[in-house]
């Protein structure tokens, strides 16, 4: 299975894309207030620096992915434990997508489906995508959704342009301060951070050692939109409205009136949602199923997947409401934990590890 640079930049870009803009703008407005521009641009640079750290590591061993490099660096049992780690990252995360996925679908336009029904239909389009080519079927999705997305988001933002009011966004800094500014960014870069899974993408690249260009170019196309988009929506909803909100750029497209007959353009940031959404879930679920049979020394990867899925659903079913779903998620595991940790801390140790036994080798 191999994939291109172009397809890897589709891939990262949607998976960072539309779970940011929706999901994580409510905590970086109640934290930062009217400076919530300013979070993003600070969750960027930790974004770059996630994305430096795991292409400088699969740099060491381009034809390896994390569950081999991570035990040619650390040894057989420190390596496996660090893997565990990541499993773990996406064992949760997999049924918190889905179950957000189905939150903002039942809130917006199926709220009498049953849950089941609605994670059920994107469990299955996952399943058959990933089942189906593995990497390369979602790797070419990627690269037809991914336009379309973008596109889609461009109308929207330049059919908002007549609702923004920039007072809302003043005064700058007075109102919050470092410490607020700080906190708002981290949810940001929690989810722009899935740069991370670059470790397990490369080895994939028809030209691995290349990657590394396609990867930064992908976080900064989705730093900058979700940067432009986020703050949009604040000038046109205000601080207030926003951080009351569960999706803040949903409701800015339902503002948009123009020429007197266009209006209620909500169906466009469905169609962003639910392709991030499953571009996201497929290469997780790739990645997991994939990194599992390695992990276990297990030659049909395939076979995980029939594993794997039903925990997704039961795990999925778990959450009693959106606040379980999302917030307390995001606050107990994913920013004190999978950011400092997963995205930051073990590419550091590997990066670190890794260039000192090389030295080491080079001089014996």
């Amino acid at each position: 299975m191999k994939i291109t640079g172009l397809q890897l930049f589709w891939m990262i870009t949607l998976m960072s894309l539309g779970m940011t803009m929706v999901m994580t703008m409510t905590p970086a407005v109640s934290a930062a207030k009217q400076d919530m521009w300013i979070s993003v641009i600070l969750s960027g640079c930790i974004v770059m620096i996630i994305t430096f750290l795991a292409t400088q590591t699969s740099k060491l061993y381009p034809t390896q992915n994390l569950i081999q490099l991570s035990q040619t660096i650390l040894g057989k049992w420190l390596g496996k434990a660090v893997i565990l780690i990541y499993f773990v990252q996406w064992l949760t995360i997999l049924p918190i997508v889905m179950r957000q996925f189905n939150d903002v679908i039942q809130t917006l336009i199926l709220p009498s489906t049953p849950k089941w029904a609605v994670i059920l239909i994107m469990l299955a389009l996952t399943i058959y995508a990933t089942y189906s080519g593995g990497i390369e079927t979602i790797a070419r999705c990627s690269e037809i959704l991914g336009p379309i997305a973008v596109i889609m988001i461009l109308l929207i933002l330049i059919a908002s342009i007549n609702n923004i009011n920039l007072h809302y966004l003043l005064p700058v800094y007075a109102d919050s301060g470092i410490a607020p500014i700080i906190k708002g960014s981290l949810a940001p870069a929690s989810y722009l951070g899935h740069s991370v899974e670059y470790l397990m993408l490369a080895s994939f690249l028809q030209t691995p050692r290349q990657g590394t260009r396609y990867a930064f170019a992908a976080i900064t196309t989705a730093w900058i939109v979700v940067l432009i988009s986020v703050t949009m929506a604040c000038a046109t909803l205000g601080v207030q409205l926003s951080s009351q909100m569960w999706y803040p750029f949903f409701e800015m497209s339902r503002k948009i009136t123009m020429f007197g007959f266009i209006e209620n353009l909500d169906p466009l940031p469905i169609v962003i949602w639910v392709s991030s959404v499953f571009i996201k879930l497929a290469i997780i679920l790739f990645i997991t199923s994939y990194g599992t049979a390695q992990f276990l020394n297990i030659s049909k990867w395939r076979a995980m997947i029939w594993f794997i899925a039903p925990v997704i659903m039961l795990l999925s079913l778990v959450p009693r409401n959106i606040n379980e779903a999302v917030t307390d998620y995001l606050l107990n595991y994913w920013i004190p934990v999978a950011l400092p940790v997963n995205m930051l801390g073990i590419p550091l140790l590997l990066l670190t590890v890794g260039r000192i036994r090389q030295a080491f080798n080079r001089s014996a």
